[in-house]
């Protein structure tokens, strides 16, 4: 039976980010399941054409790699999300690949980040690996996407589980209720007055160049903080660059093979 593995991002044009990201989390893959054949794909049509465009290489996209595993030989499938949440894109995801399953003798979908009740916590011990002695007398804010009618209940539970590791912590949402200028309001009460901010990112992939909406209000925040009179210590990276989270995506693929 011949394993093969997708994973899935909406992707960038960075390449230095994406090696530092999805390219090494996908080697992490291989360097643990080593028969498998594995594969990349970007789900935004503009940036697989401006990566054809401007290198020649073509980066597939999901529907696509489905059907070149299978003409490959490719007996059982899994799909690895990427995903913060379950939100638009990871039902997209799921919807391609169960429309396909029938190719297959098994196909598994991995599920994001923050899907199940033990995520949260899971993952505010990751944040507290990762970013707790930067937050130590300060004050961290995460920032997340988020939306309006998906994606906030676990943004939600997931602040409850960060404020238990690192208790000055805030989690903002570009939409919903916790946007960042409520973020800033709360952190004007006085409690934190005077105190730094450590700003992380909430995505896989992050960067100044990076083509998705948190990377694209990152530095606007940034900004919006200084300018309320506070020290910001920018931690502008994707998630994926820290083995902490990948270790956390490598436990939902483990989880999804079983």
């Amino acid at each position: 039976m011949k394993q093969g593995i997708i994973v899935v991002n909406k992707g960038t044009q960075d390449l230095e980010v994406r090696m530092k990201t999805l390219d090494d989390f996908v080697l992490s893959i291989g360097d643990r399941i080593e028969d498998a054949e594995i594969s990349l794909v970007f789900t935004d049509g503009e940036i697989r054409k401006a990566i054809r465009e401007k290198t020649g290489e073509k980066v597939q996209n999901l529907k696509a790699e489905i059907f070149a595993m299978k003409e490959r030989g490719v007996s059982e499938l899994t799909v690895v999300s990427t995903d913060i949440h379950e939100g638009p894109d990871y039902k997209l995801l799921k919807e391609e690949t169960v429309g396909l399953a029938t190719l297959f003798n098994k196909v598994n979908i991995s599920v994001p980040l923050l899907y199940q009740d033990s995520d949260y916590e899971i993952t505010a011990r990751a944040f507290l690996g990762a970013f707790g002695d930067m937050a130590e007398d300060s004050v961290l804010v995460v920032l997340a996407e988020g939306h309006k009618k998906e994606g906030l209940e676990e943004m939600r539970a997931f602040e409850t589980s960060l404020a238990r590791y690192i208790p000055n912590s805030y989690v903002a949402t570009l939409n919903g209720e916790k946007r960042p200028y409520k973020i800033i309001k709360e952190l004007k009460t006085g409690i934190h007055e005077g105190k730094r901010i450590v700003l992380v990112p909430l995505e896989f992939v992050a960067g100044e160049t990076v083509e998705n909406a948190v990377s694209q209000e990152y530095t606007d925040f940034v900004l919006r903080l200084e300018g309320e009179g506070y020290t910001v210590e920018p931690v502008f990276k994707g998630l994926a660059e820290y083995d902490e989270f990948q270790r956390l995506y490598m436990r939902h693929l483990y989880d999804a093979l079983r």
